[in-house]
């Protein structure tokens, strides 16, 4: 599976679940991926502003889905393709 299409892979299956779940779930939901995948991909999009990875207190990782900043990224790319195209 190509590094894309890998997170496209995650970034589908946390807005499916909802704003925010836990690391471990994501590898239950993404049976497929191997630990190192789901690492690449949760780093990538949180890179990307569009998720955040917090801590909770008995040490279990949430990934936290940012949908505004999913939106605002669309749209940037929307106004910049119009922008270019003119």
């Amino acid at each position: 599976m190509d590094t894309t299409t890998l997170i496209d892979r995650v970034k589908i299956t946390l807005e499916q679940v909802g704003t925010d779940c836990p690391l471990e779930e994501m590898m239950d939901l993404c049976p497929d991926l191997t630990w190192n995948q789901m690492f690449l991909a949760i780093d990538d999009l949180s890179r990307r502003g569009e998720v955040q990875v917090t801590i909770e207190g008995n040490n279990v990782l949430t990934v936290v889905v940012s949908f505004q900043n999913t939106k605002n990224t669309e749209l940037l790319k929307l106004v910049q393709s119009i922008i270019s195209a003119n």
